[in-house]
């Protein structure tokens, strides 16, 4: 039983624990994406019935979905920050931070090849507009900050940068590209989304419209964290 004890109690034993975790976190993840993306695609094809009348699911269809995911999972990941603050039992909730968000980036990578490569290579549309660079634009750019908050957030970079100065990197780089995702959207989706809040015409809203909802509510929480910090001083 002692020997038992200590062996339980040794660093590789630890190491053990830890590397389960992580991968618990990892799947954990992924599981919620693949479900997002596959809840989206579903979303999608039902809506288009009521809305057009047509029963047909490609790439398409998937790849608004690979969007609607990637926003919700970053916006996720930073939601669950803020919802950590105010709640008494934060729990689980923060490690799932960055797994949520690199998995959103990925997600949004994805994203934006199936747009921009895929799409076109099997004679499909993606949903743009004429103007196509002013949607784009900021989508691209949440990419490069989203892939810079990627390449920083591991150990090293934290032990160069110190502790504070890492985290105010990644918080003020997670929001911006945060808004920017959203403006993507918003610049996409906006004649869609004021047509369905003024008329509801289509008995289902396009999906990136309560998930941009959720992302608004992620920024607000954080200025609600940051007043209250303020307050507290």
């Amino acid at each position: 039983m002692t020997m038992l004890t200590i062996q339980n109690g040794t660093p590789e034993n630890a190491g053990r624990v830890g590397s389960k975790l992580v991968l618990k976190l990892w799947v954990r993840a992924g599981v919620v994406a693949a479900a997002a993306v596959a809840f989206g695609s579903l979303y999608f094809f039902v809506r288009q019935y009521f809305k057009d009348g047509i029963w047909r699911f490609d790439l398409s269809l998937v790849n608004k979905s690979l969007g609607t995911a990637a926003l919700f999972l970053v916006a996720l990941s930073m939601f669950l920050t803020g919802a950590a603050y105010f709640s008494r039992r934060p729990g689980m909730s923060l490690a799932y931070r960055k797994h949520y968000g690199l998995t959103g980036f990925w997600t949004g990578l994805v994203h934006g090849a199936v747009n921009h490569f895929w799409l076109p290579a099997v004679g499909l549309q993606p949903e743009r507009k004429l103007d196509a660079w002013l949607s784009d634009v900021p989508g691209l750019v949440a990419l490069v900050l989203f892939g810079a908050m990627a390449l920083l957030s591991n150990a090293a970079v934290k032990g160069r940068l110190g502790g504070e100065a890492w985290r105010k990197v990644l918080r003020y780089g997670g929001y911006t590209a945060l808004l920017l995702a959203m403006a993507h959207a918003a610049l996409l989706k906006w004649a869609s989304w004021t047509k369905y809040l003024k008329t509801f015409g289509s008995v289902l809203p396009s999906l990136s419209l309560p998930v941009a909802a959720f992302g608004a509510a992620a920024v607000l929480l954080r200025l609600a964290v940051w007043v209250s910090e303020i307050r507290k001083k």
